[in-house]
């Protein structure tokens, strides 16, 4: 595993395209989970274990473009209001602070930031955009090796527990088009930073050297949220309101050194991110518009080490 000193720094980019805004029955709709409020750790990249003392540093930046409609796993993008599927653009910054208390324990906090915007076919017969820009949702996790660093550089498995309060508004003010004009409401739950509820965060990774170069690694998370629904109504004057879902992420896959002298990795997996059908805990699954969805994707990547610094370029 590569030493990087006391104090280092990771720039983790991410970019995703084409993503699903899909109904998954009458009472909702679904999409791919919009916020992204912790860097992905890439287990596997010779960069999983952190000496005791030692600060780390993440600046992360994730692209996400959403511009088909499915039912199901079919694109029907005619089935949309006004036969146009809306389009979502989310840009994420997320600040990331990890202390080690030794080289088994650590502890992250991380600060997203996001703008977003959300263009659809509104009732006047019009296409229109919403846009929010704000703070999101602040987590706290201790992370813990099972095994000890030391004794096992060639493999380990981690777990991490951990709390996300709703620093985010999730009520930043826009505008709803209705037939007979625009009303004052709060902009789409998908372009809001935050989600108006606290959570519970399970995390987990793995990894393996198989070959002097190669390592597997598998990294999973999930996002407990007990909170039913929001106090925003998914229209004006409808009654119903949004859920605050629960929200996964799985990857797997391995990473190869390239150039070892040069701090040149790369890794191809499988990765999975989605918004459960039923909260494990809070309800709200029958009662509130929850937009599901399971989306997959080949996950390439690139990691260039340079120094105490990490630069890591995602394209799922």
């Amino acid at each position: 595993m590569r030493s990087h000193g006391r104090t280092s720094v990771t720039v983790f980019v991410s970019l995703a395209a084409g993503l699903a805004l899909t109904p998954s029955d009458g009472r909702g709709q679904g999409c791919e989970p919009i916020r992204f409020t912790t860097p992905v750790n890439l287990g596997g990249e010779g960069q999983a274990y952190q000496s005791g003392g030692a600060w780390q540093f993440t600046l992360a930046y994730r692209r996400l473009v959403s511009n088909q409609w499915f039912v199901g796993s079919k694109e029907s993008s005619n089935l949309a209001p006004g036969g146009l599927s809306p389009v979502i653009k989310v840009h994420t910054f997320v600040a990331d602070v990890a202390y080690s208390l030794d080289d088994r324990v650590r502890l992250r906090f991380s600060v997203p930031v996001s703008t977003g915007s959300f263009s659809r076919y509104w009732p006047d017969k019009t296409v229109r955009a919403q846009n929010a820009t704000g703070i999101g949702d602040a987590s706290l996790i201790a992370e813990s090796w099972i095994f000890e660093p030391r004794t096992h550089r060639h493999g380990n498995l981690s777990f991490g527990l951990g709390a996300k309060a709703p620093t985010g508004s999730h009520t930043i003010a826009s505008q709803f088009y209705t037939a007979s004009g625009a009303v004052d409401f709060p902009a789409d739950q998908t372009i809001e930073p935050g989600d108006g509820g606290w959570a519970i965060l399970l995390e987990s990774q793995a990894f393996r050297q198989i070959t002097e170069r190669t390592f597997a690694y598998a990294v999973g998370s999930y996002m407990v949220s007990p909170k039913a629904h929001t106090d925003v109504q998914t229209a004006p004057n409808s009654g119903t309101y949004w859920s605050v879902p629960d929200i996964y992420s799985a990857r797997v896959g391995a990473a190869f050194d390239v150039l070892p002298d040069q701090g040149l990795t790369m890794s191809l997996g499988a990765r999975a991110d989605g918004i459960p059908r039923h909260d494990l805990i809070g309800g709200g699954d029958d009662t509130a518009i929850k937009r599901t969805a399971d989306v997959f994707f080949a996950d390439p990547g690139l990691s260039l080490v340079r120094g105490h610094g990490t630069f890591t370029l995602s394209v799922p």
